[in-house]
């Protein structure tokens, strides 16, 4: 069974615009109910963190926290009333969270963002319970920890841990596929498509069995994607709207010559004020079809009479449930969503202690490309139970 360690590392924000500062302290030597002790071997970067940490960025990363908004761990230890997680199990953990006396109106994605679309007050209480994955140890909800089949994951599919940990971006990615109520054969269109999480949508949507028009404005960095699966599409934005609707109605079959069956945009908050491809987005959707916001426009314009007579139904959709989070998993192991080398997917630079951070940082920072990732690895050498 693997062993509560006597010592732990955190990296903690405490101030904008200062060094991130590494604290030693005693971890829990057990876990409360509700919770897992888990020993994080695998935790997620994501690009905008240096900017966070500047007091720049979208999401609110406040000062005096524990950063980092998901892992790959084994879990030390369960609080009692644990019915399925055990000690020694490998599990991806992730910081989205609903409070437990409001799951609908209050949830948090705890390391990362301390608001939700209710504001501040209520998601913050949650924000500062629970901290975040860039140390070895952490207590961790139960509800957001998935179990996974190690043997199989590991040992006949051959993952490492740094492969794994790309479940953050499939969670989220799936999330949206299903809230779109998306099944094989179906029509998509991504837009964007070359980024972290929307290029994760197109990949998921194509392993799942749908066929894919990815929307960019430069085709070229669609290629590492469009050539691992031929159901992807790219096209290349122009600028002027009929031509581009004109180049997707080309690429429908005879069988979908009405449109397409969902629109998933995962617009990121600089597209606010040039959101040519959301409009085209929802041009080219059938009568029925489905409009999937994901991503972080400020505000937009829609054609409401329009939508209404093609009876358009438009869904909000923040993060995902424990469900499609599991699910995720369950594909992986299954082999229908394929992780690694295989999928396209590169490690930059091999994985990071927390004593490297300011490089690890800088790194992530310029890693922003679909199928790269960028993560720390405090306990790697842990990858099995003793």
């Amino acid at each position: 069974m693997a062993s509560i360690p006597e010592t732990s590392t955190a990296l903690v924000f405490k101030a904008f615009n200062e060094p991130l500062i590494l604290e030693k302290t005693s971890p829990p030597t057990s876990a409360p109910a509700g919770a897992a002790l888990v020993q994080v071997l695998v935790a997620v970067i994501r690009p905008h963190y240096r900017e966070h940490f500047a007091g720049r960025g979208f999401l609110q990363v406040p000062p005096m926290s524990i950063p980092g908004h998901a892992c790959i761990g084994r879990i030390l230890a369960v609080g009692t009333d644990a019915v399925s997680l055990r000690p020694g199990q490998l599990v991806f953990a992730h910081g989205f969270v609903a409070a437990r006396d409001d799951p609908v109106n209050t949830g948090v994605l705890f390391g990362l963002h301390r608001a939700n679309g209710q504001g501040t007050e209520q998601a913050g209480v949650l924000f500062n319970h629970w901290k975040g994955f860039w140390q070895d140890v952490n207590t961790v909800p139960l509800e957001t920890c998935i179990a996974l089949d190690e043997d199989r994951l590991m040992g006949k599919l051959h993952y490492g841990l740094d492969d794994l940990i790309y479940l953050d971006r499939l969670s989220v990615a799936y999330g949206s596929i299903s809230s779109a109520r998306l099944i094989a054969g179906q029509i998509v269109i991504v837009a964007p498509a070359t980024g972290h999480y929307s290029g994760a949508v197109a990949e998921v949507a194509a392993q799942i069995g749908c066929r894919v028009i990815a929307l960019a404005r430069n085709a070229d960095k669609l290629k590492p994607l469009t050539s691992r699966h031929s159901n992807v599409t790219a096209v290349q934005l122009t600028g002027d709207r009929a031509e581009d609707v004109a180049t997707i109605r080309g690429l429908l079959p005879l069988t979908n010559a009405a449109g397409a069956d969902a629109f998933i945009d995962v617009s990121p908050p600089q597209a606010t004020g040039n959101s040519n491809h959301f409009d085209i987005g929802l041009e080219v959707l059938r009568p029925g079809a489905r409009a999937l916001l994901t991503g972080a426009l400020q505000t937009v314009t829609i054609p409401y009479f329009n939508l209404m007579c093609r009876n358009i139904t438009i869904i909000g959709k923040w993060m995902f449930t424990r469900q499609e989070m599991d699910a995720v998993a369950r594909m992986v192991e299954a082999g229908i969503i394929k992780l690694g080398k295989e999928a396209g997917h590169e490690h930059v630079g091999g994985g990071f202690k927390f004593e490297e951070w300011e490089r690890a940082l800088i790194v992530a920072e310029e890693t922003l490309e679909w199928g790269r990732d960028v993560m720390f690895m405090p306990s790697a050498s842990a990858l099995s139970v003793s």
